[in-house]
């Protein structure tokens, strides 16, 4: 019984792994995200105190520059890819992963994927069924 349990021990181990590189994966990209989006919003208000300003001292406003709101956007594009990235990245090794576990399940037993997966949880959940049967010959009376 030791091959089945190490099967799902490796199988949940390559879950945790993918689990836990999206969970970096996706703080790095936020903290970033968090770094475009405040250089964003200083550049913004400095743009915007310098219109007050200069509205206050009589004279004309000029649009503010269009050119930072593209690197944002272009920044924001690149991280979004970077992130996409990393998450294929992540999941192709937990393909990997799975793929590595059964395929050597399967050689240690020569069965199926079935066999080898699940076949023993349904055998000592039918094993725990049967002992809580009540017996057929101790009918009611």
């Amino acid at each position: 019984m030791s091959q089945p349990l190490d099967t799902m021990l490796a199988l949940t181990q390559a879950n945790m792994r993918l689990a836990l590189k999206l969970a970096e994966t996706w703080r790095e990209s936020g903290q970033t995200m968090i770094e475009i989006g405040g250089r964003g919003a200083s550049e913004v208000a400095e743009e915007t105190r310098a219109a007050i300003s200069k509205r206050a001292e009589g004279g004309t406003v000029a649009l503010p520059n269009t050119g930072h709101l593209q690197d944002y956007l272009g920044e924001l594009e690149s991280l979004r890819v970077a992130t996409a990235e990393k998450v294929e990245e992540a999941v192709a090794d937990w393909r990997n992963s799975l793929s590595s576990t059964v395929s050597s399940s399967l050689d240690a037993k020569g069965a199926t994927p079935f066999d080898t997966l699940f076949k023993p949880w349904f055998t000592l959940l039918q094993g725990s069924a049967q002992a809580e049967k009540p017996d057929a010959n101790k009918g009611g009376k």
